[in-house]
């Protein structure tokens, strides 16, 4: 038990020693990664002095003071809570409309007759020639009385 312990701290710091080296090795091949690095500035470009002069002289590194503030109209962790609260509703909402209904093919009949009934007593037929006709005249005269819109200039 003990020699498995040696072993284990033996391995442990070799993994250490080597995922520091892996570390350091990654920050000073930074540069080498970084885009436009070593890049080749264009002569005849106009800006030839400004890219000289960014090279030269980077500026500071940022801080953290100049992060910006949050925005005042953000959305509160309550507004959030709500917001999430009331999607969830919606889904429920939807899936319960949108659940497996409970019509199915069988008993046709007694669906048709439900439906003639219903039918009948909102008094549902055929327009007879003469309420056709009646229609036929409404949309004739309408259609006297309107003007066409103005061409387009």
């Amino acid at each position: 038990m003990e020699g498995d312990t040696h072993i284990f701290w033996r391995t442990g710091r070799l993994a250490l020693l080597a995922g520091a080296a892996l570390t350091l090795g990654a920050c000073a091949g930074l540069e080498a990664v970084e885009p436009g690095t070593g890049a080749a500035i264009n002569p005849e470009s106009a800006a030839v002095p400004a890219v000289a002069a960014a090279i030269g002289d980077p500026g500071p590194w940022p801080t953290f003071a100049s992060i910006p503030r949050l925005p005042a109209d953000l959305r509160s962790p309550d507004g959030w809570r709500d917001a999430v609260a009331e999607q969830e509703a919606d889904r429920l909402f939807i899936e319960r409309n949108a659940a497996a209904d409970s019509w199915s093919l069988s008993d046709t009949e007694a669906f048709a007759a439900g439906l003639r009934s219903t039918a009948a007593e909102v008094d549902v037929r055929a327009p007879i020639d003469a309420e056709m006709a009646e229609s036929e005249a409404y949309a004739r005269t309408l259609r006297a009385r309107a003007t066409p819109p103005p061409l387009p200039r």
